[in-house]
């Protein structure tokens, strides 16, 4: 079928090939040397591997110059990067993980896998056809030259309130398989909760994006910064805006994203394949460096044929067709005189099926 506003031709998900299994590939995300075990660890191997042969346990004068040995070794392996020894294992085991295996790149495979993505957001989103049309572009491009997952130049979506930008950024990342977070830039503290906070303060932590990389092993979670047009309007500490925006720079930044280092573990990491979907009501807001960083897409408001299409997708599980069909006759008499935002037809929806749950009176 075609869409009336960008005259793409687009294919339903149900009648493409199914989604295949694949081969997942891991991407290098902090130096190889930091996987080297702590000399404790090397230690309790050895130690196993000489009771596992009958040898017994090693005595003490001897497990005291194994361990004067593997501190020199660690050491020298470590020498770039000494803080990593001062962590809980706790903290640093994953971090090691990363380092010996690489993170997961997560999303589409193969150019139908692209299509079953990129089919399923306009399903869902009609309306923003041509940032769909963006993903899937860009997405058969990277798998062509042997770039699979979800791999995107930064975006920014600029309209209204109620037109769904943040409702479509979260639906790219189930849609894609890949981990969600969201940051709020109205915080005081936002430029710390992208970059994190450096070692020597009491409250000292690494950044939501590498944090979210170590937890979940992942190269390239979503973001999505919602209403970065604010940044610059931050209330009390003067310099909070620019605090949010020198830290975005830096991730949106592909040079730069790529040898980040961590304040926190004094690290580099990798974070080039992060995804980030920032919205913004007003563009003109937007600081000019981040605005020169994306791919801007003004988002509409939705049709009232797009309305109806979500009204009926969210509503085809509710038991009581004749309850949706009173609805959504009256849904249409409300679009035919009024605007509505995607925000108030999912009240209306919420309404709809909390109705059969109130006692009836007969």
């Amino acid at each position: 079928m075609f869409c009336g506003r960008c005259s793409m031709p687009w294919t339903l998900a149900a009648s493409l090939p199914q989604r295949g299994s694949g081969m997942t590939r891991r991407i290098p995300i902090v130096p190889r040397a930091v996987s080297v075990p702590s000399t404790e660890e090397a230690l309790k191997v050895l130690e196993a591997r000489r009771i596992a042969r009958g040898l017994g346990p090693l005595l003490y004068e001897r497990k005291q110059r194994y361990r004067k040995r593997l501190d020199t070794r660690f050491s020298r392996l470590l020498g770039a990067f000494p803080t990593i020894r001062d962590l809980t294992t706790e903290k640093r085991e994953p971090i090691r993980q990363l380092a010996a295996s690489g993170a997961r790149m997560l999303g589409p495979l193969t150019p139908d896998e692209v299509d079953h993505l990129a089919a399923d957001l306009h399903a869902e989103a009609p309306w923003m056809c041509e940032v769909s049309n963006f993903i899937m572009l860009r997405l058969r491009a990277n798998v062509a030259a042997g770039e699979t997952g979800l791999l995107l130049p930064p975006v920014l979506l600029v309209g209204d309130p109620g037109c769904g930008k943040s409702e479509y950024a979260r639906r790219i990342a189930e849609i894609a398989g890949v981990p969600l977070r969201r940051i709020d830039v109205g915080s005081g503290a936002a430029g710390f909760r992208i970059s994190g906070l450096e070692k020597g303060w009491s409250s000292a932590a690494p950044g939501i994006p590498v944090e979210t990389v170590i937890t979940t092993q992942v190269a390239n979670p979503l973001f999505v910064v919602d209403e970065i047009d604010k940044a610059g309007m931050l209330k009390g500490d003067r310099s909070a805006g620019t605090s949010v925006t020198v830290s975005l720079l830096e991730m949106l930044e592909p040079a730069t994203a790529a040898k980040f280092e961590c304040p926190a573990y004094r690290l580099p990491f990798d974070m080039s394949r992060l995804v980030w979907i920032l919205t913004a009501n007003d563009l003109d807001s937007v600081p000019v460096p981040i605005r020169d960083r994306c791919r801007v897409f003004r988002v509409p408001h939705p049709r009232p044929g797009d309305l109806l299409s979500v009204f009926d997708r969210l509503t085809g599980d509710i038991g009581d067709r004749d309850l949706v069909s009173d609805a959504r006759a009256t849904l249409e008499t409300s679009l035919s005189s009024a605007v509505m935002s995607l925000r108030r037809l999912r009240a209306f929806i919420a309404a709809v099926r909390a109705f059969p749950s109130k006692p009836r009176f007969h």
